[in-house]
């Protein structure tokens, strides 16, 4: 299987404008069908020209460094060495069916790497999504650049062995189209099927500023994998304030935005290096020494 030329498909059809523009007609659905007449207010409109901007600095940087990208992920997967199942493993089954597999399949994948960037050392790729203050379709959009690089690996390591090519183009489309859907302003909880597929009040609560909703509802589509894994959090409809203002994540600035990994990175290494030189510093004075951690990031 050609891994850079699945990239380049997947990337085609994430960074399509059929597929992106279908958040226009999501948010006017709310504006007069459901009459959530915020949806064009100033402040809507600010994030989302943001968002707008910040996603042009990520094609740029896509066509950019397409080729460096391909070629990491290229190595990166031969280096692992994992094992594939048989090439005729869904041989005779419907690509309905083999997409439903696959699509639990990248769901449990992004859980896993959804978890590990709300962890300090890669959370910073992970913040532009979460610095969105006004949650929308076209939030899902406002993903860094290097968190795709990190979701699309995960997802194609987890396809890939499943020797399902065929059913990566409908998994990326229904993804992406879920995933606008959920970030749309709606009450809907899917009642009984809540634990099944995610709902828009499920992952609203991920994207609160509150306490305990952080690091809650890391699944993007299947919430089964929160409550089997401890994190799932959904009292009800989401009135709390969302983004991540009272982290210091700049909302309506998207070359802060787009910046802001790179920066906190070089204050990680920065704080490491001061640890590393204070620890020895007290070594050659004979004072305390071992035990002492750098602070978190």
């Amino acid at each position: 299987m050609d891994l850079g030329g699945t990239i380049d498909g997947i990337a085609r059809w994430l960074l399509g404008d059929r597929i992106a523009l279908l958040a226009i007609p999501m948010t006017l659905i709310l504006y007069f069908g459901f009459g959530r007449k915020a949806e064009l207010s100033w402040h809507a409109i600010q994030n989302t020209a943001a968002t707008v901007v910040f996603s042009l600095f990520n094609i740029v940087a896509a066509v950019l460094f397409a080729e460096e990208i391909n070629r990491f992920a290229q190595a990166a997967y031969g280096a692992l060495g994992i094992p594939t199942l048989p090439a005729d493993t869904w041989a005779g089954m419907p690509l309905v069916a083999v997409s439903l597999i696959g699509l639990a399949a990248k769901d449990f994948a992004d859980y896993v790497i959804h978890r590990l960037m709300h962890r300090p050392l890669l959370w910073p790729a992970h913040a532009a999504h979460h610095s969105d203050t006004y949650v929308n379709a076209f939030t899902s959009y406002r993903v860094h650049f290097l968190e795709g690089i990190l979701m699309m690996l995960t997802a194609l390591v987890m396809l890939t062995w499943l020797q399902m090519p065929e059913a990566i183009p409908v998994v990326a489309v229904l993804s992406v189209v879920h995933n606008m859907y959920v970030h749309m302003d709606l009450d809907f909880t899917h009642g009984p099927l809540r634990y099944v597929i995610a709902s828009p009040v499920f992952h609203r609560w991920h994207h609160a500023d509150v306490p305990e909703a952080y690091g809650k509802n890391l699944a993007n589509i299947i919430p089964l994998y929160d409550v089997i894994f401890g994190t799932y959090y959904c009292p009800g409809p989401c009135r709390a304030p969302l983004g991540g203002l009272s982290s210091g994540l700049a909302d309506k600035d998207p070359v802060a935005i787009w910046l802001y990994p790179f920066r906190q990175w070089g204050r990680m290494i920065a704080r490491r290096w001061r640890a590393l030189r204070s620890g020895a510093a007290d070594r050659r004075a004979g004072g305390p020494s071992g035990d002492r951690t750098s602070p978190a990031g």
